[in-house]
């Protein structure tokens, strides 16, 4: 019964979209887009959640429960446009997520734990990692139609960049007394062998994709759009580095070392949206588009 309601009330919305086809608001405002507008768009499927929760359709009752058909894709991403004739838009995205965590360990001075003197938050140690995700892209948007239903296909080009890194700093000195008496740091490690930095290099991600949808203006530069495309990515991945502190025992020096890391890997392919790439995450969406 349930699905009997929400197909009628689909047809319902059919009905409305074709014989609904004044172009201008009871207000004289202006539906469809026109040259010079701007135009952001964000992921709809929360508000069509909201709604099936709303009305208990297709009994949709969890606040992230997905619209069928949808596939999620380009999380954190600015999406924009901007259009160059009433028929021809440029398109853009843009994410620039960085974040970061500190962790510090707190202990004592391993020379005060061999004296037997105890101060237990003396010394500390602190972790840092850090990660960055850089989406860029940017298309051409083409379209057809002349009432609220339009149509829109073209092509976008995305680059993608993401590298992570850990930086540890330890209170402890390596020196001879260290190693003789086998100190440990803050988390447990030698200070005689401890790893200072790893880095995973930046893996770089580029991505070429076609796209073909629907948009229908509900109400003055207000619309609701179903995208799907086809799509080729490439990605490449550095084998990083990692940076060692080791106590040589002869020469009585704390020596660093730089090595490369141990993997690195690449791959290409094309694919149904959800395709361009693992990174860049293209994939068919259910939009919403605000026009200024």
């Amino acid at each position: 019964m349930k699905k009997l309601i929400f197909s009628l009330t689909m047809i319902f919305g059919l009905i409305v979209m074709v014989n609904g086809q004044d172009l201008t608001s009871k207000k004289g405002f202006t539906i469809l887009p026109e040259a010079g507008d701007y135009v952001i768009g964000f992921n709809a499927v929360p508000v069509v959640d909201f709604f099936l929760n709303v009305s208990n359709i297709m009994v949709n009752t969890g606040q992230t429960s997905q619209h069928p058909g949808y596939v999620g894709g380009f999380n954190q991403v600015l999406f924009g446009k901007y259009f160059l004739e009433d028929q021809k838009a440029i398109r853009g995205k843009l994410a620039i997520n960085t974040a970061s965590t500190k962790t510090s360990n707190f202990f004592d001075s391993q020379a005060d734990v061999l004296n037997a003197v105890a101060d237990p938050a003396e010394f500390e140690d602190v972790y840092k990692t850090s990660n960055t995700n850089i989406v860029l892209g940017g298309g051409m948007e083409f379209r057809r139609g002349h009432n609220r239903v339009q149509g829109f296909y073209g092509g976008e080009l995305l680059l993608g960049f993401m590298g992570n890194s850990v930086n540890n700093t330890y209170a402890e000195e390596s020196n001879q007394v260290a190693f003789d008496n086998s100190f440990v740091n803050g988390n447990g490690t030698p200070v005689s062998a401890r790893v200072l930095e790893t880095k995973s290099g930046m893996a770089i991600t580029f991505g070429l994709r076609g796209f073909a949808g629907i948009e229908y203006f509900f109400a003055p530069k207000i619309s609701l759009a179903a995208e799907f495309g086809w799509g080729f990515g490439m990605t490449t991945s550095p084998r990083g580095s990692s940076t060692t502190e080791t106590w040589n025992n002869v020469t009585a020096v704390a020596e660093e070392t730089v090595s490369e890391g141990n993997s690195s890997g690449s791959g290409m392919g094309f694919a149904v949206d959800n395709g361009v790439s693992q990174n860049l995450l293209s994939s068919a969406a259910l939009i919403m588009y605000f026009h200024f």
